[in-house]
């Protein structure tokens, strides 16, 4: 990368965050099964269902705004649709990086969102649905086995992004779009419904299983097993901002600026999407009504400067994100805006590098896993 004019507070941030990952003091405490327990619980009804939740709610509206749309074509129903996809997409970033439990079964998360999606598979195979050949293909029943990348957002979002305010005229493809628009957003709305129901209803909910862990023949064999993939899903939603939502638009270098790998450039809301996902980090990691890692680490493991560090990094993270004064597909190519998109990724690179190297330390969760894998 060329050489940028970084704001000193920033860059000393930067230094401290690089620096302190060689660090591995020892821990003062061990955290314990009940420690575990405690914030498994806390992480489960706090994080997980609240946000579940709201993506089961936002999702059953986007939905019914659909079929409003696509019924009585106008400006107050496209109106009421779009800021419905916003919504429920929100929704969907606040909470992808969950990605054990529920959302594993029958491939839910892929076709929620199939993202990257470097082969263009999206474009493709939604110009299948568009040729209109087989009708039955959007029943349903018959939707929900058809390719995963044209049943989630992505596929919404190129349908949606594409589509003039008005409704278009049926000579223009208007009435293929729409049934295709309402298959999507029913499929949806049906998969945060069934992973909600997954997680919270009866004996062998999730939140059971979860609760569960180091009883005999349980899923998890001890209750830091179940925080593992709590804190995959921590990893996994700063890893995917730093190596994936960043690393692809930016490039190298400006004159190797790729804005159309950005997550949604032909929304324009790839920023907002990054946004979110740091701001639902901060949220596992700080705790939401209840404990979080930050308790884990400082309270009961007794790295209480770590917990500090941690806390400012996330911060300072989240404050260079909002500091962006351009959509990420235009900042990426703009020299006056580039360098705090760049100042952006070393901070989400070294608040990764602080995860792994030291708040596992810390928590006494394993080391030698890929989040993303789901290893």
């Amino acid at each position: 990368m060329p050489s940028l004019r970084v704001n000193p507070a920033a860059a000393a941030l930067c230094a401290l965050l690089l620096a302190s990952v060689q660090l591995q003091p020892a821990r003062a405490a061990t955290p314990g099964d009940a420690d575990y327990r405690t914030l498994n619980r806390a992480l489960v009804a706090n994080h997980v269902i609240v946000r579940q939740q709201a993506l089961a709610e936002r999702t059953a509206t986007l939905a019914q705004a659909a079929g409003a749309w696509c019924a009585q074509p106008g400006d107050d129903t496209r109106a009421t649709l779009d800021t419905a996809w916003r919504s429920a997409t929100d929704a969907w970033q606040s909470i992808q990086h969950v990605r054990f439990g529920p959302i594993e079964l029958y491939m839910r998360g892929m076709r929620m969102a199939f993202w990257p999606d470097p082969r263009d598979n999206v474009g493709r195979q939604l110009d299948q649905l568009m040729d209109g050949r087989d009708p039955t293909a959007l029943t349903p029943e018959r939707f929900a086995r058809q390719s995963i990348a044209v049943q989630g957002f992505p596929a919404l979002e190129r349908l949606l992004a594409n589509t003039a305010p008005d409704a278009p005229a049926p000579a223009s493809g208007g009435a293929e779009r729409c049934a295709i628009i309402q298959a999507i957003t029913a499929n949806i709305a049906a998969i945060a419904h069934d992973t909600l129901a997954d997680w919270q209803q009866g004996e062998a909910s999730f939140s059971a299983v979860v609760a569960a862990a180091g009883q005999p023949g349980a899923h998890y064999q001890d209750p830091r097993e179940a925080t593992l993939d709590f804190f995959k899903s921590l990893h996994t939603a700063v890893e995917l901002v730093a190596d994936h939502k960043l690393a692809r638009p930016l490039g190298d270098q400006i004159a190797n600026a790729r804005p159309q790998l950005a997550e949604s450039w032909r929304s324009g809301r790839s920023l907002d999407h990054i946004r979110t996902n740091l701001a639902a980090a901060e949220a596992l990691y700080l705790g939401e009504g209840g404990p979080g890692f930050g308790w884990l680490a400082g309270e009961v493991g007794g790295d209480t400067a770590l917990d500090a560090l941690l806390r400012k990094a996330f911060a300072q993270t989240r404050a260079s994100a909002d500091a962006i004064r351009l959509p990420l597909e235009q900042a990426v190519a703009d020299p006056a805006e580039r360098p705090r998109v760049e100042k952006l990724a070393r901070e989400a690179t070294a608040l990764k590098a602080l995860l792994t190297q030291r708040l596992t330390v810390a928590t006494g969760i394993p080391v030698g896993f890929n989040a993303l894998d789901g290893d």
